[in-house]
């Protein structure tokens, strides 16, 4: 019986000496020299909530300290990073960055999908300055802002946008007409009650989504504020007799140019005056700096204007769309 045991014995002995010396070449032993410690990742990225392709995007590695980029069809790819615990970051410009945590295992590829909220963001945008001129109580200066606004992820996501100015914001709203988010500043609305106070400041326009993404503008400042403008001189009230002109139906109106050096032209504005109610009868605009009168035609050149009370104003309107308009002229027509 001894005899048996110490055969049985010196055979385990071989056999874990055989075993300890065995080659280890199988890939997924962590012990073998052959173990591959790499491992794949292929993914796309989205646009949230329409899951079309979002090309130009930035996927890192936190772990591995490698990036990769979405191409034209939102795909991206990774052939080396280490197994275990990885971090992916998906990033682009105005768009809500995005982390996976995957665990990857050797010789494994995984695939992810990354799904970006794009911010509002500003396609053009402007400020527009505007003084009217009046007898009483004083003149009247205002500033019209528009911007046209868009969002990756559809006009609807657009939530709210603002015109910003130091730390004010002002509201603005959407025209179905125009297409374009606006409001008016009137001078009382600014901190210094004057429109001046807006000049060489950085202007831009916030915009945030329904997820709370929110894109600031690039700073964009006023051209310009015209103060000078044209003086109506016929037809007009007489300032001595105190009275209004009276002309045909056909009137010619004179004015006299503004002192001022920048190009511009102008815009005539006439109305028609029925128990102080004003209606608009004829507008006419682009007329050269060198013009000093014109005659009504109104739509063609047999329309003549009835008998009443009309008021009309010439503006001054310079190559931005800046204007100041004068104070009103009154007259009658026979």
């Amino acid at each position: 019986m001894k005899r048996f045991t110490l055969i049985y014995l010196i055979a385990a002995i071989v056999l874990i000496s055989g075993c300890k010396d065995a080659p280890r070449d199988n890939v997924l032993d962590p012990v073998s020299t052959q173990y591959v410690k790499t491992a794949a990742v292929k993914g796309s990225v989205l646009l949230l909530d329409q899951n079309s392709a979002v090309p130009s995007a930035s996927i890192s590695s936190i772990e591995d300290g490698v990036t990769a980029s979405s191409d034209i069809n939102g795909n991206f790819s990774f052939e080396n990073l280490s197994i275990g615990s990885q971090t992916l970051v998906c990033t682009k410009e105005n768009f809500v960055s995005d982390t996976q945590r995957i665990v990857l295992k050797s010789r494994t590829s995984t695939e992810v999908a990354f799904y970006l909220n794009g911010a509002p963001y500003v396609l053009s945008q402007s400020i527009l300055t505007r003084k009217i001129d009046q007898y009483y109580p004083s003149p009247q200066y205002f500033v019209d802002i528009t911007a046209s606004v868009t969002d990756p992820n559809g006009i609807t996501d657009v939530d709210s946008v603002w015109f910003a100015v130091d730390t004010l914001l002002y509201p603005m709203e959407y025209s179905l007409t125009t297409k374009q988010f606006q409001t008016t500043l009137y001078k009382y609305d600014i901190p210094t009650n004057t429109i001046q106070w807006l000049v060489n400041k950085p202007l831009r326009i916030r915009s945030k989504d329904r997820r709370n993404a929110v894109n600031l503008s690039a700073s964009f400042y006023i051209s310009r504020i015209i103060e000078n403008t044209a003086t109506p001189v016929y037809p007009n009230i007489n300032l001595l007799t105190q009275k209004q002109d009276t002309t045909g139906t056909t009137p010619v109106f004179q004015w006299n140019p503004p002192d001022v050096t920048f190009n511009y032209t102008y815009t005539l504005l006439l109305s028609r005056v029925e128990s102080d109610i004003r209606t608009v009868v004829w507008t006419y605009s682009q007329l050269y700096s060198s013009d000093l009168q014109i005659q009504y035609h109104g739509n063609n050149n047999s329309d003549t204007l009835s008998a009443g009370e009309y008021v009309w104003t010439i503006s001054v309107v310079d190559d931005f769309g800046n204007y100041s308009r004068s104070k009103e002229a009154s007259f009658i027509v026979r």
